[in-house]
């Protein structure tokens, strides 16, 4: 039963997960957007698959973003509901 226990134990709180996530998907939109553009760049590409490409990797990094809002939003809902 204290294995039980130990995984079910709280170590940080709520909105300190939140932003952590938030932070790590803006992070990551960002990463991939710069390496994204950087990869767009070194390939010999025509102009029409360089904007859809480039397309392609905006719409990537905002669903990132996306992702982020939504972290703490759903951190924000579940204090609500804990109190």
């Amino acid at each position: 039963m204290r294995i039980a226990k130990m995984f079910t134990r709280q170590l940080s709180s709520v909105d300190f997960d939140a932003g952590m996530g938030q932070l790590a998907c803006w992070a990551a939109s960002l990463l991939m957007l710069v390496l994204g553009v950087f990869k767009l760049v070194a390939l010999p590409l025509t102009e029409t698959e360089l904007f859809f490409g480039v397309l392609i990797v905006l719409a990537v990094a905002l669903l990132g973003v996306n992702l982020g809002m939504l972290v703490r939003i759903d951190g924000k809902l579940h204090r609500r509901d804990r109190n």
